[in-house]
């Protein structure tokens, strides 16, 4: 019996809930077929896995997602750009049929929300899904800028201060920084007993 392609991916839902969605959406396999070379030549050495969701936030769709794991450096120098090539290259597989498979974007040694959907990590994803129907619901680009520490922690808690619950996506967007940079000077103003109350 000949293997199915998606066993070559690490499945994080189980097989027969893996199985039972590949049954019900014919067209999964052929996708994940097409995007194996993809993968291999825009993310060399990554891990790759699959999941089910039914929890997007801009979908009301079970999707089936090809979670790329990458580091810090990589999820910063081009990840949208390199989902889009690859969605722009599976265009004519899937310019007629339903997209089952989302690129979701994993960090390595990495713990946020991600299926927030005002995480930056979600908003790669939807971004680069939306894309490929030029849909332009997400439109947002941005370029860190490269301040002093103790500068970006002076921002951030006038942020706090001016925006009520912010999510750290909205620190991240509006001040441009890195969002990991964001994550440790909130962590570190909460050790010291600072309450920024931002959503993750």
């Amino acid at each position: 019996m000949e293997k199915k392609s998606y066993h070559d991916f690490e499945l994080i839902s189980s097989e027969k809930e893996t199985n039972n969605f590949i049954s019900h959406n014919e067209n999964t396999l052929k996708i994940l077929k097409e995007l194996k070379p993809l993968l291999k030549k825009h993310f060399p050495n990554c891990n790759y896995s699959l999941e089910l969701c039914e929890k997007l936030g801009w979908t009301t769709e079970t999707k089936l997602l090809l979670n790329i794991e990458v580091s810090e450096k990589m999820f910063f120098n081009g990840m949208l750009k390199h989902f889009n090539e690859i969605y722009k290259e599976i265009e004519p597989l899937i310019e007629n049929i339903e997209n089952t498979v989302v690129l979701f974007p994993v960090i390595k040694n990495k713990e946020f929300e991600k299926m927030d959907n005002n995480s930056a990590i979600n908003l790669i994803a939807r971004t680069a899904y939306f894309n490929n129907y030029n849909d332009g619901i997400i439109q947002r680009e941005v370029s860190f800028r490269e301040i002093p520490k103790s500068q970006q922690e002076k921002e951030i808690i006038e942020y706090c201060k001016t925006h009520e619950n912010p999510n750290i996506s909205d620190i991240v967007y509006d001040l441009q920084l890195q969002l990991f940079d964001v994550d440790d000077i909130l962590t570190e103003l909460e050790e010291k007993g600072i309450e920024m109350n931002v959503k993750y």
